[in-house]
């Protein structure tokens, strides 16, 4: 569970907007909120308000329903169809249900009918900018856990999330009695390609067969880097022979797209071997799977690489390519 970061340690990055067309109300909520020790700028109307937080980016604004120019619901619909992320709590002293409800429906956080003392100020700011870091924590939280799960050079996800992704997907065909396919491409001869063109090269040409991956697989495919120069990728429900077709149009993207200095590999171009294995057919767990996906890459390796293999199995046509059973 996150913890609610204590208004002291967020004084510094919190800014506050006051918005009233009454100078004495405007200054008494000022007030208020400066005492807790936040930054805070006020202005008369709605327009000003946008374009100061326009300038500012604040992360709360404090608005009366009543404004000259720019209403307080108006206020919040364009703060909502902006680029900012700020929050915004309303006053009126026109209190009722309706207008609660319109705030709320508009976005508002909080609702305060004047006449309202000081400390009820503070409280509903202070309760507006604590909910504010508990999403802002919950998003970093969110964004470092997705970080952990991406290879770095390439962009694409990486073996600890194909290790999760395989358990999910598994779970999955079990619960709804459907199938998915693995597949594990290798790039062929790269230890020579490293070797003629240096790291540096290598590693361009890693990242652009992860781009070239992610582009050809669809959007709910699991591209993962698998290691080195090997990548792993879940097709979920698919059966063999859709997946077949998967893995062709890999290999002839791979073929026609041009790496820099691939002249000088074996083949005269950068190639790929690709082993396939299908859940349940061929596995009944994750690492059975990733086996005998393995073993299909290496039957590959075997034939001639620059092609693909099925486990257990030989898929009809030839596709430019003769496969063999692994």
């Amino acid at each position: 569970m996150l913890s609610v970061l204590p208004p002291e340690q967020s004084k510094a990055q919190a800014r506050v907007l006051v918005v009233d067309d009454d100078p004495m109300v405007r200054e008494v909520v000022v007030l208020a909120i400066e005492a807790m020790g936040y930054e805070v700028d006020a202005c008369g109307n709605g327009v000003e308000a946008l374009e100061k937080n326009e300038k500012r980016h604040f992360d709360l604004i404090v608005t009366d329903m009543r404004l000259p120019g720019l209403d307080g619901l108006s206020l919040i619909e364009k703060l909502r169809g902006g680029p900012a992320d700020t929050d915004v709590i309303v006053m009126t002293g026109y209190g009722s249900i309706e207008n609660a409800v319109q705030c709320m429906k508009a976005g508002a956080l909080e609702y305060l009918i004047k006449p309202f003392t000081p400390d009820q100020i503070q409280v509903a700011v202070r309760k507006s900018l604590e909910h504010r870091e508990l999403i802002r924590r919950a998003k970093e939280r969110e964004f470092y856990r997705e970080l952990s799960y991406l290879d770095a050079l390439t962009g694409v996800h990486n073996r600890r999330y194909l290790d999760e992704a395989l358990k999910t997907n598994i779970l999955h065909a079990q619960l709804h009695g459907t199938s998915f396919v693995l597949l594990m491409v290798d790039i062929d001869d790269f230890k020579i390609y490293n070797d003629l063109n240096g790291h540096v090269m290598g590693d361009e040409a890693l990242a652009q067969v992860g781009r070239l991956l992610k582009s050809v697989c669809r959007g709910y495919d699991v591209v993962t880097r698998y290691g080195g120069e090997e990548f792993a990728i879940i097709f979920p429900h698919v059966n063999k022979s859709n997946a077949l077709e998967l893995a062709y149009r890999i290999l002839k993207e791979i073929r026609k797209t041009q790496f820099s200095g691939a002249h000088a590999q074996p083949t005269g171009s950068l190639t790929v071997s690709i082993g396939v294995a299908a859940y349940p057919e061929h596995a009944a767990t994750a690492a059975e799977l990733v086996h005998c996906a393995d073993a299909a890459l290496y039957a590959a390796k075997k034939a001639g690489k620059n092609t693909i293999e099925v486990y257990g199995s030989r898929p009809t046509g030839d596709h430019n390519r003769t496969t063999k059973q692994a």
